[in-house]
This record gives C-alpha cells, structure tokens and sequence, in this order.
C-alpha cells in the first residue's frame, strides 16, 4: 500500500514537472478615433490652466489624432494639469480572459511648446478598474516637436500607482478574480515660472495610434503529463478496491 501510494505521489509530480506554460493576447487598437469610445476627466488641477480635448482631422500619423491644447493666462505662476482619456471599448475581464501577465502600451505623440513659456508634457498608460484610475510609473511619452513612438511592457500589478497619491498601497487586481479592466492614457501638463512673470502662453499636443495588448500565462500538461496522471489515477482506484476488500 505504501508503495502504491509513494507511485501515485510520484506519477503526480512528474506530472506537474511535465506542464508547460502557454500565452495568450489580447489586442486593442486605434488609429483612427471614435470620440463616442473614448472618455475625458480631470484628474487633478492645479493654478490657473484650462484645457480642451478634442480630435483633429488633420497631422495625424496618419489620419485623425486627439489634440490636446492648454492654455495659461498672463501671471498664472506654476501649474499642473491631469485628464484621463479611457476607452470603453477596450475593456479585459480577467474572469473570461484570465489573470494578466503583462501589458504593454505603444502610441505616437507629437508636441509644440510656445517660447514664452517654460512648461512640459507626459502621456503616461493608465488603466480603470472599480471606478479607480491609476497610472503607470516611470513610463512616459514626451511630446516633441516632430512625431514620435513610445512602447512600454510591465508585469504584474506593482508598478500601478494612484496618479494623485504614489505612496498609497493601493493596486489594480490582476488575478483570476480581479474585476474589469478599461484602458487609455492621462496626460500631465504644467509650468514652472514665476506667477509675476509668467506670460499668457499655450502647448499643444497631439497622440495616435494607441493600442494596448494584455497578456495571459496559463500552464498547460504536456501530452505525456495526461500518461503520468492516468498512472496516478489508477494507482489511487487500486488503493480504494484494497481497503474494500480489506
């Protein structure tokens, strides 16, 4: 009896040894934009800065692209400006598809800065899940003035932080039973001159081409593992007719 247990115990390690790993993706992608699919918020806003979204027709990469324009007024000192953009349609159910290994984000981005004015920009990838934003740290697009692709892949879930509050301990699910995920882009704005000496200036900035690509690992038996599991199986219906019989 001992023996036939230790040869079950075995058969089924050697069955797990045997699995493989296999992937699986799933890609969302845009180059042409649907305004209806797309949602602009404010994240987070600081002095005097407003901002319009909308897509532009022309100087895209190629085609429409969304333009994003800031605008600061005469004396309005260091500013800093947050909107997401997520797409409904681009939505992952862990629950249907899997927990998630990886995604990886690509986009175009083009920027013009007005002379007047010290200022930057950042397209950062972002996902929503339970109504919660959150960002991708240390992965940023910097618009410049001629189009540009930025391409980023992370794993797992522990480089996700709240836009407004890095340090919270707070993260997306990325398991099995995590909920849906929607994804997009926040782009960050902002300035740093003196309020007194600050002109009224403008940036503008434009982003194409976003796609998005979630990435699942699943363990799968090799053909041999199904041998080495019957074998274990069978041990264990033998084991059970002894103890009737016994």
């Amino acid at each position: 009896m001992k023996l036939i247990k230790f040869a079950t115990s075995a058969a089924l390690l050697l069955a797990a040894a045997n699995a493989s790993t296999a992937t699986a993706s799933v890609i969302y992608s845009q180059g042409t934009f649907d305004p209806a699919q797309w949602s602009f918020s404010q994240v987070t806003s600081t002095g005097s800065i407003t901002a319009t979204e909308a897509l532009s027709l022309d100087n895209g990469n190629p085609g429409n692209n969304w333009l994003h324009t800031w605008s600061i007024p005469i004396g309005g000192g260091e500013t800093r400006y947050r909107v997401s953009n997520i797409n409904s349609t681009f939505t992952y159910d862990p629950l249907v598809n899997g927990a998630l290994s990886s995604l990886s984000f690509s986009y175009d981005v083009l920027g013009v800065v007005a002379s007047n004015i010290a200022s930057f920009g950042l397209y950062v990838p972002t996902l929503r899940q339970n109504s919660k934003t959150f960002f991708l740290k240390n992965a940023s697009a910097v618009p410049v003035s001629q189009w540009s692709s930025f391409g980023v892949t992370r794993e797992g879930a522990s480089d996700w932080v709240d836009p407004n509050n890095q340090a919270s301990s707070l993260r997306p699910d990325f398991s099995a039973l995590g909920n849906i995920m929607e994804f997009g882009y926040i782009m960050t704005v902002g300035s740093s001159c003196p309020a007194a000496a600050c002109l009224a200036a403008s940036f503008s900035s434009r982003l194409d081409n976003f796609s998005v690509t979630a990435t699942t690992v699943t363990t799968v038996p090799e053909p041999s593992t199904y041998a080495l599991i019957a074998v274990g199986l069978g041990a264990l219906v033998m084991l059970q007719r002894r103890r009737r019989t016994a």
